[in-house]
């Protein structure tokens, strides 16, 4: 073989030897290739499913569910069990959420509206404008909400003149329960044809309660309408026990005397006096009925002045002892 041939053979087999590493350097890089796009893909993949599992914790919660148990207990009246329910709700950090948050904080504000905690309704109002976007809420509503929370706190400490405007206001924008405390204000200032015009919008919504017909007996005794009046006193004992029963029972007895039914009236003051031995106001009002029902047992020397009708009870109303 010719030193040409023996150089072509080994040129050759160098190329070979070459070509076998090229060979062999490209299939160990496909391979680390293939293995480190395996390693992205798992590592891609465990993203997604943490992802996943982030949002489901995020987007699916129990938050509707816990605000669904808060408006069942507002409607029922327990405000209290209702505010630990939108408190949960609020605590569970929920995307997208602003629009049922700030709808829960509402709930929330009004239900300690209906306790009375009107320094907690107000922060909880004011907690919605400084904490969520304006597009989330009606801006101008809250705005309301928290003047009509100055003003019923207002009104607790004693104020029932400059409030009664916002009172007005609160009802011509449909929050009727607020005719309740105007009629306060305009009862204490003695406006009593505003009272009693607050009052029926009041009842047209929610109804009477012994508060409620105690004003309204009071109103019509003013009037000197005893009929009307007795009718308040009735829809007033027939609505339950309260503070006012033993009112009711004192009126129902002056307010048959006015009307002359002193039988009635006599009958009446007999059961007053057995329910309520201690009580001092009935005791010339009884001697005057005894007089009219038992007129043959007059007393000759009326020392008392038991045949004279009582003259502190000339302008009878409901008795403001309680």
């Amino acid at each position: 073989m010719s030193t040409q041939s023996r150089k072509n053979v080994s040129k050759n087999n160098r190329d070979k030897r070459d070509n076998r590493r090229t060979q062999n350097a490209r299939r160990r890089k496909s391979k680390k290739y293939r293995q480190l796009q395996f390693l992205y893909n798992i590592i891609f993949a465990l993203f997604i499913l943490l992802l996943l599992i982030y949002g489901i914790f995020h987007v699916f919660t129990p938050k509707k569910n816990l605000r669904s148990q808060g408006i069942k207990a507002y409607n029922e009246g327990n405000y209290d069990e209702a505010i630990k329910a939108f408190d949960q709700a609020l605590e569970c950090k929920q995307w997208f959420s602003y629009s049922i948050d700030t709808d829960i904080c509402m709930y929330k504000a009004d239900s300690y509206i209906k306790l009375g905690d009107f320094e907690s309704s107000k922060r909880v109002y004011e907690a919605i404008e400084s904490g969520y976007p304006e597009r989330y809420y009606d801006k101008s509503k809250v705005d309301f909400l928290i003047e009509l929370t100055n003003a019923l706190i207002k009104y607790k400490s004693g104020d029932y003149v400059s409030t009664v405007a916002c009172f007005n206001r609160a009802v011509d924008a449909g929050y009727i329960e607020m005719s309740l405390y105007a009629a306060n204000c305009y009862e204490i200032s003695g406006k009593y044809d505003e009272m009693k015009k607050n009052l029926d919008i009041y009842t047209g919504g929610f109804g009477y309660t012994p508060e409620i017909c105690y004003k309204y007996a009071n109103y019509y005794i003013q009037l000197e309408d005893y009929n009307n009046a007795l009718t308040s006193i009735e829809q007033g004992i027939a609505a339950g026990e309260s503070i006012y029963i033993q009112d009711f029972a004192y009126s129902q007895i002056l307010c048959y005397m006015k009307l002359d039914n002193y039988q009635k009236a006599y009958e009446l003051a007999v059961n007053y006096s057995s329910l309520y031995p201690t009580s001092s106001d009935i005791a010339n009002i009884y001697s005057y009925l005894d007089t009219r029902v038992n007129p043959d047992t007059e007393v000759i020397h009326d020392i008392f002045g038991q045949n004279n009708k009582p003259t502190d009870v000339q302008d009878a109303s409901v008795s403001d002892e309680n």
